[in-house]
């Protein structure tokens, strides 16, 4: 129970057999609160061999099952700063998501014409087929957002919780003359990394909905498609077929080519993640998953499988580094135990492509501690039961991945790429 302290919203350690169901209760009030997060319980072997008596209390009756709504007054002074901007930008978090407020957001975006860019974990929480979509924004995000961010006079944040990645936590994506106003269902996210001109808590719903009745006006200051034609432009010349060894951005680009729109796209930490973010144009809400702020190495697999269970009618694909995969491969096995069909797409790159770009990036080129042997995951695959095809050559990719993804079996597709093609860790416009 210690041990969780630090990394969960609540560990406790059950007492007595009769403390169990007023401790669950307990956990699913707090780690369904704002901001939501994970408990830990433990109890004894002897707790749990024991009998109580069935406490049948419906969820309702023990936490609150609905967001408060955003205060009137705070929406009509936010309403009044959009009114007064020449070029706003909406800038769509996880709330959006988490609250099924796509339609809401796609019906404040169609009548007033404000653009829509992406915190860059959440490029579904506004779809990027979407013509008002910018995509998502920073380092590993697209130029279509990086370009028309600072050109914004008023940023409306709106479920979202600030993050490294997608503003570098300094003025340059977001305009230090830009008046920022943030929406959060968490006041302690708000303010944090700018000073706000409006700070708005409440359920992200009400925030869309509120905005939608109160604005008349409507923008039409800068070219989407142009912006869109150009980053599609620019992300084309990252993709050659013919090179050898095969580049990491071709492999992103077959990726999001082999797997239906309705498909969930999971993302490691690492460079593999950085190419694949940068070809995830996204179709439906739900289906994308990135590690968030913890940025662990080695996820990918795992929340592959939980996320197969979740939806599993939907196709379920995981971009992974050679590192990532070895991190917990032995999950292979449960997944070929438990009939778990998702498709691991290992970039093997043999070594640790992310730190090596650090290392070419920030220590001169010195490259210490980040390569080893070739791996052959399509044969560890194998031996466990799993479907596993390499790749070498860049024409056999698609192909590649769609036998894997009709296997119905567990799969790893394991391609070997260049090493020396680094997605950037630094943001440079």
């Amino acid at each position: 129970m210690t041990f969780n302290r630090p990394i969960t919203k609540w560990a406790y350690s059950v007492p007595a057999a009769t403390k169990i169901q007023e401790a669950l209760r307990r956990a699913f009030r707090i780690a369904l609160a704002e901001p939501q997060g994970p408990v830990h319980l433990d109890a004894s072997r002897d707790i749990l061999l024991e009998h109580c008596e069935s406490e049948p209390i419906a969820p309702a009756a023990y936490r609150p099952t609905s967001l408060a709504a955003c205060s009137a007054a705070d929406l009509d002074r936010a309403a009044s700063l959009i009114g007064a901007a020449k070029r706003p930008i909406l800038l769509a978090g996880g709330g959006v998501l988490r609250e099924r407020s796509l339609g809401a957001l796609r019906a404040l975006a169609q009548a007033t014409g404000i653009p829509v860019a992406t915190l860059q974990y959440h490029p579904d929480a506004f779809p990027t087929s979407h013509p008002l979509a910018l995509g998502p924004l920073g380092r590993n995000g697209w130029s279509s957002a990086n370009r028309a961010m600072p050109e914004a006079d008023v940023v409306i944040a709106l479920g979202a919780h600030i993050d490294l990645f997608s503003t570098t936590f300094k003025y340059g994506i977001i305009s230090r003359d830009a008046q920022l106003i943030h929406h959060s269902t968490v006041a302690s996210d708000i303010g944090v990394v700018f000073p706000v001109a409006q700070a708005v808590v409440g359920s992200t719903l009400s925030f869309i909905d509120g905005l939608r009745e109160r604005l008349r006006g409507r923008w039409e200051w800068t070219s989407v498609a142009q912006l869109r034609r150009e980053w599609d432009d620019e992300r084309k010349r990252l993709v050659d077929y013919n090179a050898r060894p095969i580049l990491p951005p071709v492999v992103a680009h077959a990726m999001r080519e082999a797997l239906p729109s309705d498909g969930i796209m999971i993302v490691d930490a690492g460079n593999a993640g950085k190419h694949m973010r940068v070809f995830m144009d996204t179709h439906e809400p739900d289906t994308f998953m990135y590690i968030s702020d913890w940025g662990s190495v080695g996820a990918g697999l795992p929340i592959a499988m939980g996320a197969k269970l979740a939806k599993p009618k939907q196709p379920v694909m995981a971009a992974v580094g050679d590192m990532g995969m070895m991190c917990n491969i032995g999950e292979l096995e449960t997944a070929v135990r438990e009939r778990i069909p998702i498709v691991s797409v290992v970039y093997n790159d043999r070594g640790l492509g992310n730190e090596r770009a650090f290392q070419k990036e920030l220590y001169g080129g010195r490259l210490f501690g980040v390569d080893y042997g070739d791996v052959d995951f399509a044969a560890l695959a194998r031996v466990f039961g799993a479907h596993g095809e390499r790749v070498v050559d860049a024409s056999q990719l698609v192909p590649a991945l769609k036998r894997a993804l009709a296997s119905d079996l567990p799969a790893v597709v394991d391609v070997v790429i260049d090493q020396n093609t680094l997605a950037p860790v630094v943001y440079k416009k």
